[in-house]
């Protein structure tokens, strides 16, 4: 029951937003579709509170930590799919006509540097550290690169205009998944830890979704320009806006609740890219 519950609930948000632009953001229909997702997660807490079994025992989310990592890793997951695997896409291809293939080959820049990111946040920065200051710092880069590609030109280039947002981009984007994936794992027993490794792993899929959902929504009903070209570029513009507001969601969720996180002893590392979250705790 949990389980139909809940895909019912996220199904419902993100389809409610992907339409918000045709349906128009405050038409009946739209507001009708929140609703009937917010009595859906209203009525998956009810169940989760009666099952003997739940899907994911309510007590887990007194936790600070991971409470704090899974919205590190939603923001994350909103940014990396709405923001480089949508909106720049779309930019590179529509607008400036790079082919699949050339821009496959430029992103390797940012995957590069994911990687990275992810190796020192797994090892010496969140063992030195603590989760707090580097997925504050990791959020800060996102949202840096977001500002950054919110000056996007219609007769723009690669070097001109996506490389610097790409080159912070992706160490923010390593690191936040590591640290978010760290802290949604600490001090979870090992009982529990199956169930959290799967909450982390969906809170990032779920983010994904609904980052695709805004951000199109956003360059969709923003536009505007003389030409087809330089309408679409302020879409895009606006839609890092847009991201870089998930960033700042994301710093506050980091500053407020993964507080006090600093650990004496070396934490587990976490080094699995986005693309293939590691499960293990």
């Amino acid at each position: 029951m949990s389980a139909v519950v809940s895909t019912a609930a996220m199904v419902l948000t993100v389809y409610a937003v992907v339409n918000a632009p045709v349906n128009g953001w405050s038409s009946g229909r739209t507001i009708g579709i929140l609703a009937a997702a917010a009595v859906a997660f209203a009525l998956l807490v009810a169940v989760e509170q009666r099952s003997r079994a739940p899907l994911a025992p309510l007590h887990l989310f007194r936790s600070r930590s991971l409470v704090g990592g899974n919205l590190v890793l939603l923001v994350a997951g909103m940014a990396v799919n709405g923001g480089m695997g949508y909106t720049l896409t779309q930019y590179a291809q529509v607008v400036l006509g790079y082919s699949a293939v050339q821009f496959g080959l430029m992103f390797a820049v940012m995957t590069v540097l994911t990687i990275t990111g992810s190796m020192l946040a797994g090892g010496p920065l969140v063992t030195r550290y603590g989760p707090r200051p580097v997925a504050v710092g990791a959020l800060l880069l996102i949202g840096l690169s977001s500002l950054t590609l919110t000056q996007l030109s219609a007769d723009g280039s690669f070097a001109s205009d996506m490389l610097l947002g790409m080159v912070l981009f992706g160490p923010g984007l390593g690191a936040a998944f590591v640290t978010g994936s760290i802290a949604s794992l600490t001090g979870v027993t090992e009982r529990h830890a199956g169930i959290a490794a799967g909450l982390n792993n969906a809170a990032f899929q779920l983010g994904g979704a609904l980052g695709i959902a805004i951000m199109a929504a956003v360059a969709l009903t923003q536009g505007t320009g003389a030409t087809p070209a330089i309408a679409a570029t302020d879409g895009f513009n606006k839609a890092f806006v847009a991201c870089a507001l998930f960033a700042v969601a994301g710093l506050v969720a980091a500053v407020t609740l993964l507080r006090g996180q600093r650990r004496r002893q070396p934490l587990a590392a976490v080094t699995s890219t986005p693309q293939q979250p590691d499960r293990a705790a």
